[in-house]
């Protein structure tokens, strides 16, 4: 099998063909995998990858089992209870250090397109709670990563032939 797409050390190995995939280097964004098992990742900005790097990120399936769980989080665990910290959130916290406890209880990091697993900062938003299940997208509303990928590499520009890696 090939191996991921992502240009960094300690980048998880996949069993699955991921030669359809665009490539994303060179571009503002890159893909970091959640499952060694199934073809599911995240699209983050390349800028924010060697910090994302220094843990073990996988996927937390929404619902009550797999079946039914249609919005997916990127997630970590830490702790002796395996605490859960989604990286949606942790990045938000990351480029804004200076929010308070009280701040942080009662915001939750709303995913702007309703995609979950597009933790860009350009998709990422604080909101109150409240507004948040206000706002709540209705399953199948939101773009998959393969058309939000298609669009953004669409609004860049040309790229010469000099530019292309090639294996």
């Amino acid at each position: 099998m090939m191996q991921a797409p992502i240009v960094t050390t300690d980048a998880r190995e996949v069993a699955f063909d991921v030669s359809g995939l665009p490539d994303l280097t060179g571009t503002p964004w890159a893909r970091i995998w959640l499952s060694s098992r199934e073809p599911v990742w995240t699209l983050v900005d390349a800028d924010d990858v060697t910090w994302l790097m220094q843990w073990h990120w996988n996927v937390w399936h929404a619902g009550k089992n797999r079946g039914d769980s249609w919005m997916l989080y990127a997630k970590r665990n830490t702790g002796v209870r395996r605490d859960t910290l989604r990286m949606h959130r942790e990045l938000s916290i990351k480029d804004e250090p200076s929010l308070d406890e009280a701040f942080l209880r009662a915001h939750v990091v709303d995913h702007i397109n309703g995609q979950t697993l597009d933790n860009r900062k350009a998709n990422r938003r604080w909101l109150t709670k409240p507004h948040n299940a206000v706002i709540r997208r209705p399953r199948g509303t939101a773009p998959t990563l393969d058309e939000i990928v298609r669009d953004l590499l669409a609004g860049l520009p040309a790229r010469s032939m000099q530019e292309i890696p090639f294996d």
